[in-house]
């Protein structure tokens, strides 16, 4: 008795996904009635919108946040300790660890800014005039004066450029600080009449609540009896200041250690909360779009019901209804976030332009009143692989349903629909459908035979 040749199962398969593949296509682009069609481009443009916007935000937020801490952090002691000069353990601590990258002496105090009828609450800190030059990240900033200035001029002062303009004040102007001083359970101001060497402008919440001293520039003054006098630590990473403050505290237990966290923690951690409900937000964009999808394919199942009977008649399987229509939510899930994703990611480059664009419409730039001149951007690759996997998931998901619904259809219940004229396309799908029924057969029947010999 001869049989048929075996025909391997992989390439029954491969056979099968091809036929799917190209059926799908066809059915999303042209197999659907008017109506159903337009729904389904409007979620794929939805999708594409919604991962755009939710890329370019997300970018956006991170460009903040980073330039916050590199601005911020140029700026301020990364752990400052409440001792000067430092006690034998903790210098030679400090001396033999890498991660340190300068030591100094400094203050930072609290006090006011009064000029004319204007007052603002702000922090004093002061450096040594030999560590003014470690301080690129101001120098690098300077608006009007320079940094140097702390040296050279008597009882000096800068600050930040915005608050120098709420204050109306220009260089050589005096400036009266009153600084805090706890005497007791009570605090009292002492007043410093100082003039005004220079202004920064770092893009930061420093600019406003900022002022920089010279310690060695007030002869009249005692900075120790007025606020705290330490040592100012900066590390080559500053995102380890937190444990490198640990370590510290448990060294010298009665010595008081204080990070940059400790101070502007709450800042940051705003910043990130803001970039969560942004990211929430906007991804319920993308699930709307996903919501869309169901709407588009459930139209085509019910568009399809004659074929999907069709389908099934011919030898189709639940399997090979429910992994076309699967393929149609695939191609419009992959090809929609690639494409949204390509786009943010346009949009991420050029988004000053756009700014300048937006603003030379409106007549007003729309960073004015911000602590920036221009919209910082980093791209994260871990965001960006969240939001290409989120997206995608929440598409195909959509799919899913109408999917389930077209396998799950009762061919005898719709095969009265099927007289339908098909395109020469369609009837050579049915064609290939049909060969492809009866591979599967013969595959089953060699299979069978073989077991029973």
């Amino acid at each position: 008795m001869t049989t048929d040749s075996p025909i391997p199962a992989a390439a029954v398969n491969g056979t099968s996904l091809g036929l799917i593949a190209r059926m799908a296509g066809r059915m999303l682009l042209h197999g659907a009635n008017g109506f159903a069609r337009f729904v389904t481009w409007v979620s794929l443009i939805g999708l594409v919108l919604g991962v755009a916007i939710l890329t370019l935000v997300v970018n956006v937020m991170n460009g903040f946040d980073h330039e916050l801490r590199q601005r911020l952090l140029g700026s301020i002691p990364h752990v400052s300790i409440a001792q000067t000069p430092l006690s034998p353990a903790l210098q030679a601590a400090l001396e033999s660890d890498p991660q340190v990258q300068s030591l100094g002496k400094y203050y930072q105090g609290f006090g006011v800014v009064a000029a004319g009828a204007k007052t603002q609450p702000v922090r004093v800190i002061g450096f040594a005039g030999e560590e003014l030059a470690s301080m690129n990240a101001i120098a690098s900033v300077m608006q009007r004066g320079e940094l140097s200035n702390l040296q050279t001029t008597t009882d000096a002062l800068v600050m930040g450029e915005p608050l120098a303009r709420y204050q109306g004040l220009s260089l050589g102007d005096p400036v009266m600080l009153g600084v805090t001083v706890s005497r007791g359970d009570s605090v009292t101001l002492r007043w410093l009449r100082l003039n005004l060497v220079g202004t920064f402008e770092m893009g930061a919440e420093t600019d406003y609540s900022m002022v920089l001293v010279n310690l060695d520039g007030h002869t009249d003054t005692y900075w120790g009896e007025l606020g705290q006098v330490g040592t100012r630590v900066m590390l080559d990473n500053p995102m380890q200041a937190g444990g490198f403050g640990r370590r510290l505290r448990e060294l010298e237990p009665a010595v008081p250690v204080d990070t940059w966290e400790d101070v502007y923690g709450e800042l940051f951690q705003a910043v990130r909360m803001e970039k969560t409900m942004m990211f929430v937000l906007l991804l319920l964009v993308v699930a709307i779009a996903g919501f869309n999808i169901i709407a588009g394919q459930s139209m085509m199942v019910h568009d399809k019901r004659a074929q999907i009977a069709m389908l099934r008649t011919l030898g189709a399987d639940r399997r090979f209804v429910l992994s076309l229509f699967l393929s149609q939510g695939a191609v419009v899930a992959v090809f929609g976030t690639a494409t949204g994703l390509g786009l943010g990611m346009l949009l991420t480059v050029y988004v000053n332009d756009v700014v300048n664009v937006l603003g030379a419409i409106s007549g007003q730039h729309l960073l004015d009143g911000s602590y920036f001149v221009s919209v910082p951007t980093q791209i994260v690759s871990s965001d960006v692989l969240i939001i290409a996997l989120l997206s995608s998931g929440i598409a195909l998901l959509s799919s899913w349903l109408p999917a389930r619904r077209a396998s799950q259809l009762n061919p005898a219940r719709y095969l009265h629909w099927s007289g339908e004229t098909l395109g020469p396309h369609q009837r050579s799908d049915v064609v290939a459908l049909f060969a492809l029924s009866r591979r599967r057969l013969r595959h089953r029947r060699t299979t069978r035979l073989r077991q029973m010999k």
